[in-house]
């Protein structure tokens, strides 16, 4: 009786983590068309498995922290800082030599250029402390437990985030300004 539990039991190694956690989430439904609305067979969210530990985003949309608007706002800074390779744009190396066929590397694609400006934009709205905790959560993919310690730097760090991110909901169109009613 006693091997049956240790047999069950899994082992716990030093250190590691299980890389995946699974959850079932409703998200948009890639196949919904507006012609076919009020049919069963159309639903406008379906239900998927993610993984939540992809990113902190993911997980705070989740666990029920953040709102759509969140998400999406955080999926557009997101997708604006790899359109953007990350930490801008990089510099020319001048001391490696020209291979023949080789051309000249373009310096900023018009992608790269509206993602920077978009940036900066975002900057704006959000100020130096929260664009740099959005920078790292949302845009490096860093986990608010790399960034803070204790249980009150998390909780503080993780209102920052938040808050940014109703800011730029708002800024981008995601969420309400408050001017308009809700509708349900």
């Amino acid at each position: 009786m006693a091997d049956k539990k240790a047999a069950k039991k899994k082992k716990k190694i030093e250190g590691w983590q299980e890389k995946a956690k699974l959850q079932a989430v409703y998200v948009d439904n890639p196949y919904y068309s507006s012609a076919h609305d009020g049919e069963g067979a159309n639903p406008v969210k379906i239900k998927a498995v993610v993984n939540i530990r992809e990113s902190a985003i993911t997980t705070l949309a989740a666990r029920k922290h953040i709102d759509a608007s969140q998400k999406a706002a955080a999926d557009r800074f997101r997708s604006l800082w790899e359109a953007l390779g990350g930490a801008g744009a990089g510099s020319f190396d001048y001391s490696r030599e020209q291979v023949d066929g080789g051309g000249a590397r373009e310096a900023l694609t018009e992608r790269q250029i509206e993602a920077g400006m978009e940036l900066k934009r975002a900057k704006a709205v959000l100020g130096n402390k929260a664009y740099d905790i959005m920078s790292k959560v949302a845009g490096q993919g860093y986990a608010i437990q790399e960034l803070a310690t204790t249980h009150r730097e998390r909780t503080t760090l993780t209102d920052y985030l938040k808050d940014g991110l109703d800011e730029l909901a708002r800024n981008w169109g995601y969420a309400n300004r408050g001017i308009k009613r809700k509708r349900a």
